[in-house]
């Protein structure tokens, strides 16, 4: 039996919209087409923010979305039978085709795109689009290209003159003649992609390995790959250093390569030129210095690619024009795949102050959720409960470190329970001072995965006069849980201090797990600055007191701090001062992640902390465990009680060895 029309599921914006706009499809069909526009949360959420904003992109504006799952959704609706929506049509044919990526803001179709970036050309006097470049750097047509004389060569196979296609072993040949996908890549072995021969090598070589960015490992620079193999690859200066087989960049003069024509960096140095450009002239100071970072880059192939990201062009060309202001703000209404990685990229390059981005968005979710609450007086309880208590808890212990994943994410559990049991509260037309014991114990059985946070926040409401006669049971920490297996231990340690196969990072920060039972948000937070050398030794500040590392652990992080890199591709080349980076300029890695590379070395972080802490508690006084280690003294003393270290006559003994009768 089909389900009519119903309301919209509470806190969904985008399915009340969709509900209002389409009253005759069910909600079953509306959700449906919401998982076929965006299959991830993430996904769903941009899509509910972008379609909320602009309504109108549903209704013949399409091709003004930035994000490709608008399209997506208004092809599923329309396949559902929606009356309202409208199937945008391309703004230069007018045809209701299949929309692409944005040409300067707009989509448009697949036969629209190449005539909206058409140009003038004077060697034909017509607007055709750009094929390719010349020696020069001007851009030139397909048509000057076939004509242009230099491109007609005796084909070395059937003997007639013809456009040159490829250039094999003995020599150009035409298209008719150009050998097929039997040759192998001789970097990749790949027969898909389109196969040429190389002039540099006289080796077959596919599209894509063509146009690879390497680091090169001769020289260390970023350049495009020439030579050698995909595990040690060369570029052109190292491949041949004979200067006389290469030309330059018609620009820097410094690139080598096989043309004039501009190269990778001096073309992207330009498009941010004309990118960053007010009408006046003029770049702003920080976005100039946003361009050189990026020009710098090791990847300006990775750059290019960027700015054809949703919104990336359109929101700095309104700033470079100073239609608006550069600011947080700007950058916090940018697309979510946007914003962070530009607002780390304008921290790194100093457009930008640094600002604890967790916390912020920590603040922010906290009045979303507030703003959420339909009672007045809940609202008021809930701000008291989660700024006035939990925040302002929170900024009491940082002191001046950034905010943990843990942290973040231990606000956000007590702050949810609460406004789930205020809901539950509003649904049956009740108030906190309405709320009587038995509803109280109701909640607590029938949710018994926010029992002890919620406990918490009715303790808290009785205390703070919010709710009156209600009473929940506290729960008390006993200790660590599961096996303390101290030769598992001493068998992971030996094998990452000795296993070269294992990443130097992973390694590090497994021992500093084993060894000196540390937290990850800790290991996350260390900096090289937490690296000291002394006498030849070198030093680990995780606490007040540093500690001297043993070997071999002392070679390894020494080697964390000359290899440490940001991993996957990046954008910007700043130095990280962190010692373990994250993927984000400027950022640390995170909990996750680094948990994630823990457990496929077959370690459980926090049951190796447990046993640690466990056996170094039982050695060693908590006063010492607090300064060495950087936890809390009474946390040293709690872990001092459970693995049952008799320190209660060490005072009393250093007393008497220091005292002037001893």
């Amino acid at each position: 039996m089909t389900t009519g029309p119903g309301p919209p599921a509470s806190g969904d914006p985008l399915l009340a919209l969709l509900s209002a706009l389409e009253p005759t499809l069910d909600q079953e069909t509306l959700t449906g087409a919401i998982g076929r526009a965006a299959a991830r949360p993430d996904g769903r959420r941009r899509l509910a923010r972008t379609v909320v904003d602009r309504p109108e992109l549903l209704t013949g504006q399409g091709a003004h979305a930035d994000s490709p799952a608008v399209l997506r959704l208004i092809a599923a609706l329309a396949e559902a039978g929606a009356s309202a929506v409208v199937m945008p049509s391309c703004p230069r044919c007018g045809r209701q085709k299949q929309l692409g990526p944005p040409v300067e803001g707009i989509r448009l179709c697949h036969g629209c795109r190449p005539k909206a970036r058409a140009l003038p050309y004077g060697r034909c006097g017509k607007v055709r689009p750009t094929a390719r470049r010349n020696d020069h750097g001007q851009s030139i047509c397909q048509n000057c290209r076939h004509q242009d004389p230099r491109s007609w060569k005796p084909c070395t196979k059937c003997g007639n003159n013809r456009r040159v296609a490829a250039i094999t072993e003995t020599g150009p040949v035409c298209q008719t003649c150009r050998p097929g996908h039997d040759l192998p890549c001789t970097f990749c072995g790949s027969t898909d992609s389109r196969i040429g021969i190389s002039r540099a090598l006289g080796k077959p070589v596919c599209e894509r390995c063509r146009q690879r960015w390497i680091v090169c490992s001769a020289c260390g620079n970023g350049a495009v790959l020439k030579g050698g193999t995909l595990e040690k690859p060369l570029c052109a200066r190292c491949l041949d250093p004979d200067p006389t087989l290469w030309k330059r960049c018609a620009t820097c003069q410094t690139t080598w390569q096989l043309s004039a024509a501009q190269c990778a960096r001096c073309s992207l140095d330009r498009k941010l030129k004309d990118l960053f450009n007010s009408p006046g002239g003029t770049t702003a100071p920080e976005l100039d210095r946003l361009r050189e970072a990026l020009v710098q880059s090791d990847r300006p192939d990775s750059v290019d690619t960027w700015l054809t990201r949703p919104g990336v062009r359109t929101t700095l060309h309104e700033v470079a024009s100073g239609h608006r202001r550069l600011s947080r703000e700007l950058i916090d209404a940018m697309p979510r795949l946007t914003l962070t990685h530009l607002r780390s990229m304008l921290v790194t390059s100093g457009a930008l102050p640094s600002r604890d981005e967790r916390l912020i968005a920590l603040e922010t979710w906290i009045d979303q959720t507030i703003a959420a609450r339909a009672v007045p007086e809940h609202q008021r309880v809930l701000r008291g409960y989660a700024v006035w208590h939990h925040l302002r808890r929170l900024h009491g212990r940082l002191h001046g470190r950034p905010v943990s994943h843990l942290q973040a994410n231990n606000v956000r559990q007590h702050v949810t329970a609460a406004a789930t049991f205020l809901e539950w509260l509003e649904a049956r037309e009740l108030t906190l001072q309405t709320c009587h014991q038995a509803d109280l114990d109701l909640w607590l059985a029938d949710h018994p995965g926010h029992r002890t946070r919620t406990a918490n926040f009715a303790r808290w409401a009785v205390t703070h006069r919010h709710a009156f006669h209600l009473t929940a049971p506290s729960t008390r920490r006993q200790g660590p849980s599961g096996p303390l297996d101290q030769d598992r231990r001493w068998t992971d340690a030996r094998r990452l201090l000795h296993d070269d196969s294992c990443p130097v990072a992973d390694r590090a920060a497994g021992l500093l797990v084993l060894l000196h039972a540390q937290k990850l948000s800790d290991i996350t937070a260390l900096t090289t600055e937490h690296v000291g050398h002394q006498d030849g030794r070198t030093l680990l500040h995780l606490g007040s007191r540093p500690i001297t590392l043993s070997s071999p652990l002392d070679a390894l992080i020494d080697e964390l701090v000359l290899t440490r890199k940001t991993p996957g591709s990046t954008v910007l080349t700043e130095e990280s001062a962190w010692l373990f980076p994250g993927r984000w300029h400027g950022r640390p890695l995170t909990e996750g992640a680094l948990s994630r590379r823990l457990h496929a070395l077959g370690l459980d972080p926090r049951q190796s902390r447990n046993t640690a802490l466990f056996a170094l508690a039982a050695e060693l006084p908590a006063a010492i465990l607090a300064k060495t280690l950087g936890i809390h003294i009474k946390g040293a003393i709690h872990w001092q009680k459970i693995a049952a270290g008799d320190w209660a006559a060490y005072a009393a003994d250093v007393n008497h060895r220091l005292s002037p009768q001893g």
